[in-house]
């Protein structure tokens, strides 16, 4: 009966492989430098030798990104192509041993054995000189790109910011997301969700003023496709004027405190424009706002953020647009917690110190 591998034989076996992975890389980086060298990509209709390489190999485009600038650098450095070839380094290391190289540190490889590859990618930016003219060149080549997927309902956010711009970006949005409560369950979200957050919070100032002003939501058309938006519970058939599609929640928020426009569509043509309406008038809004002090009234939040009335029985499950049906939230509670993540209010808390349940059948926040 053959004997099970011990722990240290399995680790030793995933190390043999990842050299064996090296060794194989090197081979591939030396045959992606001669067919650049004769600029085969030209010549089967690509725009780029990255492009060809993504194309070829069937890898992500951020994959032949990283094996074309290796095959670029790797192999200018006779030593570490060696020993990558060799196996005596992984590609990962070859890659930054190349940059560390052009530092002009004499003995890279050696410098290079106390560090882990997070350590020596810091090593090697601290090594690396930044000219003015590479100062100009990031500058040049900032941008900010902004995809949405096919249907609208999501969007991709990437870009490049020069290292002042993009700390001032990070401190902004760090600084703003830190002033955003706990969800409900005591939470505070992944560092990611809380910059996610706070850049929809700073756009949204940017659009309609500070959180102090009354007036600080946007006119919206939306279009709504009669008999696809009833047979699927609005899960389908809502589009704004901009062809983003939204869902039951995205269309619930919006009717508590937005400007709308409705136009009313069957198979795209419109059979009814509704009045520019905002679901909660001025007056009421004042009112609601006094009655509940002028705070959110999820229990324990002290955010005064664009605080906003919602429909307690939503307005499109015939919820009335009245103080009964009305309660005041902080632009948090009410956009991320109810209408992003789903959570709902629980009715058995008292008025002034709501508290919610979590979507899916979850455990109720302590």
């Amino acid at each position: 009966m053959e004997q099970e591998a011990t722990i240290d034989q399995m680790e030793q076996e995933i190390v043999d492989l990842e050299l064996h992975i090296g060794r194989v890389r090197a081979r591939q980086m030396t045959l992606l430098a001669e067919l650049d060298r004769f600029q085969v990509p030209l010549g089967d209709g690509c725009r780029s030798m990255v492009e060809w390489t993504a194309s070829r190999l069937d890898v992500a485009p951020e994959t032949a990104t990283a094996l074309v600038r290796a095959s670029r650098t790797v192999m200018d450095t006779p030593a570490v192509s060696e020993a990558l070839a060799a196996g005596e380094v992984t590609f990962d290391r070859a890659v930054e041993l190349c940059r560390y190289a052009a530092t002009g540190i004499t003995d890279p490889f050696g410098a290079a054995r106390r560090f882990d590859i997070a350590g020596l990618r810091r090593e090697v930016s601290r090594a690396h000189r930044l000219t003015r003219d590479q100062e100009h060149q990031t500058a040049c080549d900032r941008y900010l790109a902004m995809q949405p997927n096919l249907d609208l309902t999501a969007w991709r956010l990437w870009g490049l910011l020069p290292g002042v711009d993009g700390a001032i970006v990070e401190a902004a949005l760090t600084r703003r997301g830190d002033t955003l409560p706990a969800l409900p369950d005591g939470t505070r979200g992944s560092r990611g969700q809380r910059h996610a957050d706070a850049l929809t919070a700073v756009c949204q100032d940017s659009l309609t003023g500070t959180a102090g002003q009354t007036d600080s939501t946007p006119l919206l058309t939306v279009f709504i496709d009669a008999e696809e938006a009833s047979r699927t519970n609005n899960e389908t058939g809502v589009t704004l004027d901009s062809g983003t599609r939204i869902g039951p929640s995205a269309l619930d928020e919006l009717l508590c405190d937005t400007r709308i426009e409705t136009i009313l569509t069957s198979s795209g043509t419109p059979l009814a424009v509704g009045r520019r309406i905002r679901t909660v008038s001025p007056a009421l809004r004042r009112a609601i706002l006094h009655r509940d002090g002028a705070a959110c009234t999820a229990d324990g939040c002290t955010s005064r953020y664009r605080l906003q009335p919602h429909h307690i029985v939503p307005y499109s499950q015939g919820g009335r647009t009245d103080p009964d049906n009305l309660t005041t939230l902080c632009w948090y509670h009410h956009h991320v917690v109810i209408h992003g993540m789903g959570y709902t209010i629980d009715h058995d808390s008292p008025p002034a110190r709501l508290r919610f349940r979590k979507p899916h059948g979850g455990p109720d926040p302590p």
